[in-house]
């Protein structure tokens, strides 16, 4: 491992379709990128049924597109891949299992970020495949390329449903700002997700109230499988 890699987060998200990234943890990630993590963006599907008029019905996609590329350069996200997935249609099958697995192998994260296992649809599938994959690539299983990478802290964030019990609060006051940003460069998404931007001020600003700062987002970390207690005394430890 170079020098250079040692100094710097690698942060990795895996998502169901464009903004949700903005939506649940678009400060946190501007936060990061602020710190000078290396930040990639895998998202599962490319948006085909997100218009809210039929004449954008063949542009969409390359809309959204364009717009997520937009956002990744506000929030300072590096790097951007899309699975090309069907909204509706996502699951947890072999190629989804094997694209989380890859990404993990070949990105080697120091943290990882996706859907609450209790949200709706597609973002749940994300998330049960997400844990699939991140459980699976520290074992020796589907090795075709890169080598193991260890179960590294895997966050879930909220989009649609409120999370109950977050583990973890996150301070977005100095990038909240830039996250609605972001939002509003998903221009195509206006006639479909409503009032989101009042939605996104009043959770930041519910999440910002229990830790006592004006902003916050939620995440709660994976419980996916137990960790390990070396010594007692480890029990009443923070991290």
């Amino acid at each position: 491992m170079s020098s250079a890699r040692k100094n710097k987060m690698n942060v990795l998200v895996f998502c169901a379709h464009a903004d949700d990234e903005v939506i649940g943890a678009g400060g946190t990630l501007r936060a990061f990128a602020d710190a000078g993590a290396r930040i990639r963006l895998v998202m599962f599907s490319e948006g085909a049924e997100g218009y809210s008029v039929p004449e954008e019905k063949k542009t969409i996609t390359k809309t959204r597109d364009r717009e997520t590329k937009a956002v990744c350069r506000l929030l300072g996200i590096q790097e951007y891949e899309n699975l090309r997935g069907l909204d509706w249609n996502l699951s947890v099958n072999n190629s989804a299992y094997r694209a989380v697995i890859g990404h993990i192998r070949e990105f080697q994260p120091d943290v990882i970020f996706t859907h609450a296992e209790l949200d709706y649809s597609d973002h749940i599938a994300v998330s049960r495949v997400t844990r699939e994959g991140w459980f699976h690539a520290a074992l020796a299983c589907a090795m075709e390329e890169h080598p193991l990478w260890p179960m590294v802290p895997l966050y879930e964030f909220e989009v649609i449903n409120r999370m109950n019990a977050p583990t973890h609060i996150v301070d977005i006051t100095g990038t909240f700002e830039l996250k609605k940003k972001a939002m509003e460069l998903y221009g195509s998404q206006k006639g479909i997700v409503g009032s989101i931007f009042q939605m996104m001020e009043g959770r930041a600003l519910e999440r910002g109230y229990t830790i006592g700062v004006k902003y916050g987002e939620a995440f709660r970390r994976s419980d996916y499988r137990p960790r390990a207690v070396r010594k007692l005394t480890s029990l009443l430890e923070r991290e």
